[in-house]
């Protein structure tokens, strides 16, 4: 009897290649598309695409589940002068979760995805393809989770990905140009899909701006508009960059580009893929705080169950409390990850 494995469909390149490279492999594939926001514009091709390769289609609406723990909780975090990695909690706290839930509904031993990673046993790692890897987006998922996950495209290049689809007769999905920004905001900027749900933050406007001698330089829009690192957006004369956000006094503090690297991290909100007991201190392991980022090396100066602080041998640019840092063994396999809680 064939396996069967559950896939979350889209009109996306992998979804599809995820499900296709499956059936290939003689997997009895069962799709299933998640109706999260908006409208359903892909249901009905979606629907016609399973039905061309004998694909079991099923339509779940979790438009008020994912408003409730996704989307309030991103709000939350920059209402909160935190920046997130909403991915991240998704992953976590939705999207995997919720396959999971309906692949034991719909009698499936896995669940697939298009992912961008590699796995073995429970472990995730960084996928062949470096530059599209999404393990980072993936380290606050459980053993549990982990345990019946499949990614099928880990060991693959985008540019195989998109061959194979292509070679099947999807030439214009193959040819979609690649959405960077986040799902549910359908390509307006965070600062402006904020504003449409929470009007109310047009009174934040005129914050104030300092230097590091705490001189007024000018004014900002708002706190939650701002990360660090940033230049553009802010009425004042000079090009400098952000360097900390004071979110209880709506004020924005600024200086030389050079001002945003820093050397030390504090995380909290630990999620562990290894063991406590095999992390050691004082030796160097790949380090990314940005999923695009090739990765730095650092230390671990103090690592607890709840909390670490992590030490580059170079300094990093810009990062944000709230943000996910995710820490690598020598065989690029995570070790665990955490929110930067502060920075120095």
């Amino acid at each position: 009897m064939q396996n069967r494995v559950l896939v979350g469909l889209s009109l996306g390149v992998d979804s599809l290649a995820c499900s296709l490279l499956l059936k290939t492999k003689s997997f009895s594939v069962v799709g299933v598309y998640f109706h999260l926001f908006q409208e359903a514009k892909d249901l009905d091709k979606v629907k016609e695409i399973c039905k061309e390769n004998d694909i079991e289609f099923h339509y779940v609406d979790l438009r008020e589940e994912f408003y409730e723990k996704v989307i309030l909780p991103f709000a939350d975090f920059y209402l909160k002068g935190l920046t997130p990695n909403i991915c991240s909690h998704c992953n976590a706290e939705f999207k995997i979760e919720k396959l999971l839930q309906y692949a034991e509904k719909f009698s499936c031993d896995f669940v697939a995805t298009g992912h961008y990673a590699r796995k073995n046993s429970s472990l995730i790692g960084i996928a062949k393809d470096s530059w599209k890897d999404q393990s980072f987006m993936l380290y606050r998922l459980s053993e549990k989770q982990r345990e019946k996950l499949l990614f099928p495209l880990g060991e693959m290049m985008k540019d195989e990905v998109k061959e194979f689809i292509r070679q099947r007769g999807y030439e214009q999905i193959a040819n979609k140009r690649e959405s960077f920004g986040l799902c549910f905001t359908e390509g307006k900027h965070y600062s402006e899909f904020l504003l449409e749900k929470y009007p109310e933050l047009k009174n934040l406007e005129g914050g104030k701006v300092f230097d590091k001698h705490n001189q007024l330089l000018g004014t900002h829009k708002g706190y939650p508009f701002y990360t660090i690192g940033q230049y553009k957006g802010m009425q004042i004369k000079e090009k400098l960059y952000i360097n900390k956000i004071s979110a209880e006094e709506n004020t924005l503090f600024v200086g030389e580009k050079s001002e945003c690297y820093f050397s030390t991290i504090r995380l909290n909100s630990l999620v562990f893929s290894q063991n406590l007991e095999n992390i050691k201190l004082n030796t160097p392991y790949l380090t990314k705080i940005r999923g695009k980022d090739k990765g730095n090396f650092a230390t671990l100066r103090d690592i607890s169950p709840n909390h670490s602080i992590i030490e580059f041998f170079q300094r990093v640019f810009a990062p944000m409390q709230g943000q996910d840092v995710v820490i690598y063994d020598e065989n690029n396999f995570i070790l665990f990850g955490g929110r930067i809680e502060s920075f120095s």
